[in-house]
C-alpha cells in the first residue's frame, strides 16, 4: 500500500493548546463511541482548595512533570513547537461555527488564554514503520477552570454543527468523538481530518484532566489520498504506553511536591 508521510508536527489544540476555553469528554471506560468515559467526575473539587501559583511557578512544576529523553522507551522526546518564540493563541483566529473553537484550540500548542502555564513535547518512535507522530502538552489551571474547559470541550465533540468546522484558511471534517483512556479524572478523545495540499491530514487528540492540570495528546500523520481512502487503519492513535508514562510522571512530580 502506497502512503505518503510527514513526521512533520502540525501546529495545534487548541490545545488551545492547545487557547483552551473549552474540554473534552468524559473520563473514559472507553467503552462506547461517544466520548463519554467516567461519566461522575470523582476527581472534581473545590477551586477554593487549589493554592495560586505564579506563571513561574506553575511552568517550572511543569518542566519537572513533562516527558523527557529516556522517560519511554522506543521513544524520542523533544521539545514541542509550543516551545518556540512564536506563541500566538489560537483565539486570535476566526473559527466557524464559534461554537467549534474548544476542537481548534485543542489542534494548537500554543499558551492557552485561561491556563496559567504550559510546556510541550513532540515523541517519534524509533521503529521507521511507526510515522504517527505524537504531540503531548501540559497545561496548568485553576481547579474550576480546569473542570470548565473539559465540560466545553465535551459539548463541542458532540455538537452535530462541529462536525465539519474552519479555523481561519483549514477546513477539518470526519470529526467524531472516540472511546477516551480510562486514566486521570476525565477524559476526552476525538478524531479529525484535513486537507494539506495534495494530502489528507489525520489527527486524533486525547485531553485527560489530572486534578488541574490538563494533559492534551495529539497524534497526527499524513497520507496520499488515493492510500488514505482504502487504509482503514491509517487513522493515527495516541498510543497507551504514552499516556500512561505522561500521567506516572505527573503524578510522581505531585507527589515530590508535597
Amino acid at each position: 500500500m502506497k502512503s505518503a508521510v510527514s513526521r512533520g508536527v502540525v501546529a495545534v489544540s487548541t490545545v488551545a493548546v492547545l487557547g483552551l476555553t473549552a474540554a473534552c469528554s468524559g473520563g473514559g471506560s472507553g467503552g462506547d463511541g461517544d466520548g463519554a468515559g467516567k461519566g461522575e467526575k470523582p476527581g472534581r473539587a473545590d477551586s477554593a482548595s487549589t493554592p495560586a501559583s505564579t506563571p513561574a511557578s506553575a511552568s517550572a512544576k511543569l518542566e519537572k512533570a513533562a516527558l523527557a529523553s529516556g522517560d519511554l522507551k522506543k521513544y524520542k522526546v523533544e521539545p514541542g513547537p509550543g516551545e518556540a518564540k512564536d506563541k500566538a493563541r489560537p483565539s486570535a483566529r476566526r473559527v466557524n461555527p464559534a461554537e467549534c473553537r474548544p476542537l481548534a484550540e485543542m489542534l494548537t500548542a500554543a499558551a492557552p488564554a485561561t491556563s496559567k502555564a504550559h510546556v510541550s513535547r513532540t515523541l517519534t518512535s524509533t521503529d521507521v514503520a511507526d510515522t504517527t507522530t505524537t504531540e503531548v502538552v501540559l497545561l496548568a489551571y485553576g481547579q474550576a477552570d480546569s473542570e470548565k474547559t473539559m465540560d466545553t470541550l465535551r459539548v463541542a465533540t458532540k455538537a452535530k454543527k462541529c462536525a465539519t468546522f474552519g479555523d481561519g484558511g483549514r477546513r477539518y471534517f470526519g470529526v467524531r468523538p472516540q472511546p477516551g483512556p480510562v486514566d486521570g479524572d476525565e477524559a476526552v478523545s476525538y478524531k479529525l481530518a484535513s486537507r494539506t495540499g495534495e494530502f489528507l491530514h489525520r489527527d486524533r487528540v486525547t485531553v485527560v484532566r489530572s486534578g488541574s492540570t490538563l494533559i492534551a495528546f495529539r497524534a497526527s500523520n499524513i497520507f496520499d489520498p488515493t492510500s488514505a481512502r482504502s487504509d482503514e487503519d491509517g487513522d493515527p492513535k495516541v498510543a497507551d504506553a504514552i499516556v500512561e508514562a505522561q500521567l506516572a510522571k505527573l503524578a510522581g512530580a505531585k507527589q515530590k511536591q508535597k
